[in-house]
């Protein structure tokens, strides 16, 4: 009878070995933390939509280094292509501009996005603490 409990009791322990790692877990996980590279697209490829505040528009890029022509940046559209290229506090990546969007930031829908074709221009940005800036985008 003995032997008997205790392979019964070898059995319920095995079942409830799996369970008990649902409930407790396997430790805390870190929250998720972005790459640099995914720091830089996030900040290329947001542009047409921060393009349509100015405050945002100016935050996004190197102080000093926002373009004049903000309206020009927030009907277009913006995705990196390929790998950037980092050196230190410095990137380079290859963008390729589209038209043919509207600014999102701006409460006038009525406009007609731009109907510029695609390019593919070099950009460079720049660390600014923790995050990425841009230093240089033309729109070409």
């Amino acid at each position: 009878m003995n032997t008997k409990v205790n392979i019964k009791m070898k059995w319920m322990l095995l079942a409830c070995v799996p369970v008990l790692g649902l409930v407790v877990g396997c430790g805390g996980s870190s929250p998720a933390v972005a790459t640099l590279k995914q720091d830089a697209f996030a900040q290329v490829e947001g542009l047409g939509d921060v393009a349509g505040d100015e405050t945002l528009f100016n935050e996004a890029f190197v102080a000093g280094a926002a373009p004049k022509n903000r309206k020009d940046y927030a009907v277009r559209g913006y995705q990196v292509v390929g790998e950037p290229e980092v050196n230190g506090e410095s990137a380079t990546l290859t963008v390729k501009i589209f038209g043919g969007v509207h600014a999102t930031g701006s409460s006038d829908r009525s406009s007609v996005g731009s109907e510029t074709g695609e390019v593919e221009q070099t950009w460079t940005l720049q660390r600014s603490g923790e995050e990425w800036k841009i230093k240089d985008a033309p729109l070409g």
